[in-house]
């Protein structure tokens, strides 16, 4: 396990040093609008694996919601939830995240049904239970009828000393998947 942690954080590392493709330059806060994406690197515990698994600095998502007193975000943490959007920012690895927009006109997002959902943590499809980067893809496949990127099965990934922990959580090296890089890269998706 010491082996795998060396190996995180060295990945961390170069993704941070030299990963930076993501950095356009942050938009300002004032930019964003309903529907927008946004992500950055969580400090959670599985963070780490994400990020090497998927060869990436990105490790969390959601959808940012305007409401009459700012703006939020969804988000499936260990529950979906609404995050204001300052919370969410300051809660990513040096406040660093990262925005695209799908569409360009106003949206309303339709989200009250899906609030206090617990967090899907094997990351099993339509179970009813939602993981970050699930979540955006269902919101805009059933609401927008965009599909954002194709899922990708487990195996897809980097998994170098992540089998057993897979293995743990019930995640299935057949199953389907869409990770945070996965939305950010979709041709769907353009920076704002």
């Amino acid at each position: 396990m010491k082996k795998i942690k060396i190996i995180f954080g060295i990945l961390v590392i170069v993704l941070l040093v030299f990963g930076f493709k993501y950095c356009s330059g942050q938009t300002s806060t004032e930019k964003l609008k309903e529907g927008d994406l946004i992500f950055h690197t969580s400090k959670s515990d599985q963070s780490p694996a994400i990020q090497y698994a998927t060869m990436s600095v990105l490790s969390h998502c959601g959808i940012i919601i305007e409401k009459s007193n700012g703006l939020y975000v969804l988000e499936a943490s260990k529950k979906l939830k609404l995050t204001p959007l300052q919370e969410f920012i300051d809660r990513g690895k040096g406040k660093q995240w990262w925005a695209k927009r799908v569409i360009d006109q106003p949206v309303k997002v339709k989200y009250n049904h899906l609030l206090g959902r617990r967090y899907d943590t094997s990351f099993k499809p339509d179970n009813n239970l939602y993981y970050c980067s699930e979540l955006i893809h269902h919101i805009y496949k059933t609401q927008f009828n965009i599909v954002l990127c194709k899922y990708r099965k487990v195996s897809d990934y980097h998994l170098i000393g992540l089998k057993d922990m897979l293995k743990k959580r019930g995640i299935n090296l057949n199953q389907e998947v869409v990770a945070p890089i996965d939305i950010y890269n979709s041709k769907q998706a353009h920076n704002i």
